[in-house]
């Protein structure tokens, strides 16, 4: 009996310093995300010192004020830091509009810069926005999440069945649908064409 109960000892004063030693002494091996074959873009440009923060395939889904809902997603992503945010710079990005009638409003862009924390986000570069048969087409578009409306600017051209409009600014609300169509200069004017 004092035998067994001397190997009952052993084996357990075994099994705690193995659970000790690899909890406390044993080497992590630390595995890097290689971003070599990533080919830098305009717009996404993996931070080589810190090269754990590119993502594939990322989405965020965030709810609006009156029961909308906005989703974004990415091929390709990268979290930075900037003046104390987190920003994601996103490449081939497509963001969906959701309103509380089911009516969405896709938009297209090469590049976007989404800040997690107050759902801001600029788009730009090969964008498309489609909303049921009404199709812009842009440089940039600057989405305020606190004001809920987008700012559609540079090279823009709106489409739909009726006709071709030409112009600097579209700015839509959100919540009230209201659409404001400008120009930079006041001087110029805005080329409508109807068909």
């Amino acid at each position: 009996m004092k035998l067994l109960l001397q190997i009952i000892l052993l084996i357990l004063i075994v099994i705690i310093s193995l659970i000790f030693y690899n909890k406390y002494f044993k080497k992590v091996e630390i595995v890097e995300i290689k971003t070599s074959e990533i080919k830098k873009d305009k717009g996404i440009e993996p931070d080589l010192q810190n090269e754990n923060n590119i993502i594939k395939n990322l989405n965020y889904n965030v709810d609006l004020i009156e029961d909308g809902n906005y989703e974004i997603k990415s091929d390709l992503s990268e979290v930075i830091i900037k003046n104390g945010s987190e920003i994601v710079l996103m490449k081939k990005v497509v963001a969906i509009f959701t309103d509380k009638n089911e009516k969405k409003l896709f938009i297209y862009s090469d590049y976007a810069e989404f800040n997690s924390f107050n759902y801001n986000t600029l788009f730009k570069e090969n964008l498309k926005i489609e909303y049921e048969n009404h199709i812009i087409t842009a440089d940039n578009l600057n989405f305020n999440f606190a004001e809920n409306n987008i700012l559609v600017y540079e090279n823009v051209i709106y489409n739909s069945s009726n006709g071709k409009i030409e112009t600097d600014n579209i700015k839509l609300n959100l919540i009230s649908k209201k659409v404001e169509i400008f120009m930079n200069d006041s001087k110029k004017n805005i080329k409508v064409i109807s068909f």
